[in-house]
């Protein structure tokens, strides 16, 4: 997406009704789709796999619903598995959209959308790791790489569609990854291999596929806080503490990082994992963090209620911020999170 609102978008927007900055982003997104659940301009999947997710933390329950049965109609095949055609990412992170659905479906009790969806997912699990396959050729194959993103997306979607066997079996991975970690204070490695285990070794011009370095700036400062999301609610799931224990330990890990950890748009799941976590422990230090990540979603917010792709995913991609549903819709949900998880 790349055109500004029109005068009635721009009016909604600066409606009574946004109260809050997640608001404000949903009522944005709702202004740019229309009555079939679709979105002006969108192009392909990325599109719409967050914005369901971000409309249905925020309460937007008829918006969620019809950009549900767009999603089903158009990108849904018979299998389970999702139309990535368009979308540049697909294949390299293959069922990671795939969990962000499930998990908007499950929110709606959208069973006809989940549940298959979640079949397909499931056949990405690894069970002698007990990750998830980052690509269809890892999986095809038997053997290949598994990454703390894809793996804590799906093992939230396992978790929220009732997979607990699935997702206990990722959250052992979690904590191998975690425990198989070299130097925290220097680095997080968060690549795992089926043959060799946690990956440590890599050229360093591709360093920044494998680790975020605590000593640059801009890393994917994302890999700590949906580790955290999908343990924290692991925990929730099955009353086992150790998840949520081991859920503090990636959040406190975070500390280690450079001074702009929680202010890049990569820091925004840092912010939805310390919420989540924060709603169950209290611990004032996980508020500290949701509130810092806040902050700084906030700062990078447009006035009209969107966010762009600027420092996303290419520092070197754009100059020039225009709007973006796929981020917004994350943001959207972030922002949601913790403002609802803060209220305590």
């Amino acid at each position: 997406m790349s055109k500004e609102p029109t005068a009635a978008d721009r009016s909604e927007v600066s409606s009574p009704a946004c109260d809050s900055a997640a608001q404000k982003g949903a009522l944005w997104l709702k202004a740019q789709m229309r009555g079939d659940g679709s979105l002006r301009h969108a192009t392909s999947l990325s599109d719409y796999y967050k914005v369901c997710y971000g409309l249905a933390v925020t309460g937007h329950n008829a918006a969620t619903e019809r950009m549900l049965d767009y999603v089903a109609g158009r990108f849904l095949k018979e299998n389970g598995d999702l139309d990535g055609t368009g979308c540049p990412w697909f294949e390299d992170f293959r069922i990671y959209a795939h969990g962000w659905i499930i998990a908007a479906a499950m929110a709606r009790g959208r069973f006809d959308i989940a549940y298959p969806i979640l079949r397909f997912l499931s056949t990405f699990h690894n069970s002698r790791s007990g990750g998830f396959f980052t690509t269809a050729e890892g999986r095809d194959q038997g053997d290949g790489a598994q990454e703390i993103m894809t793996t804590a997306m799906a093992g939230i979607a396992c978790v929220w569609g009732g997979r607990l066997d699935l997702a206990r079996a990722t959250g052992r991975w979690m904590r191998n990854l975690y425990d198989e970690q070299p130097d925290l204070s220097r680095r997080l490695c968060f690549v795992w291999h089926s043959r060799d285990g946690l990956v440590v070794d890599f050229p360093r011009d591709r360093a920044h596929e494998f680790c975020v370095s605590t000593s640059e700036v801009r890393q994917r400062y994302y890999q700590y806080g949906i580790a955290a999301a999908f343990l924290t609610s692991l925990h929730a799931a099955t009353g086992e503490q150790k998840w949520l224990k081991l859920s503090q330990r990636f959040l406190e890990a975070t500390r280690y990082c450079a001074e702009d950890v929680y202010r890049q748009p990569q820091s925004g799941k840092i912010g939805w994992g310390a919420a989540w976590t924060y709603r169950l422990t209290g611990d004032p230090r996980d508020r500290d963090i949701a509130e810092a990540v806040q902050k700084g979603l906030l700062a990078l917010q447009s006035e009209r209620g969107w966010w762009s792709v600027l420092n996303v995913y290419d520092y070197e991609m754009t100059k020039s911020p225009e709007p973006s549903a796929d981020i917004t819709g994350e943001f959207v949900a972030h922002l949601g999170n913790i403002e609802l998880s803060l209220q305590k």
